[in-house]
């Protein structure tokens, strides 16, 4: 019997990120990593939130100290 994926665990499997982070972010489902092999970020980006000043996306340094976010939704993670 095969599982049965939502679209954010398929996502997971598919969307490998360029680097993992301690960060606060990167438990959140709105953060979108940065990818694996892609060029245009500087360094310390790990990703952007999808939430925060929605169209235009917030970047999320890995040396922000970020200790509570009022966007913050956490993975479902099983």
């Amino acid at each position: 019997m095969t599982q049965e994926l939502t679209p954010e665990e398929f996502l997971d499997t598919v969307l490998i990120p360029e680097k993992s982070s301690p960060h606060i972010c990167w438990n959140c489902k709105h953060l979108k990593p940065v990818l694996q092999g892609s060029k245009f970020p500087p360094a310390d980006i790990i990703g952007w939130c999808k939430k925060i000043h929605w169209p235009h996306y917030w970047s999320v340094a890995d040396f922000n100290v970020v200790k509570k976010c009022y966007a913050f939704d956490a993975r479902k993670k099983a």
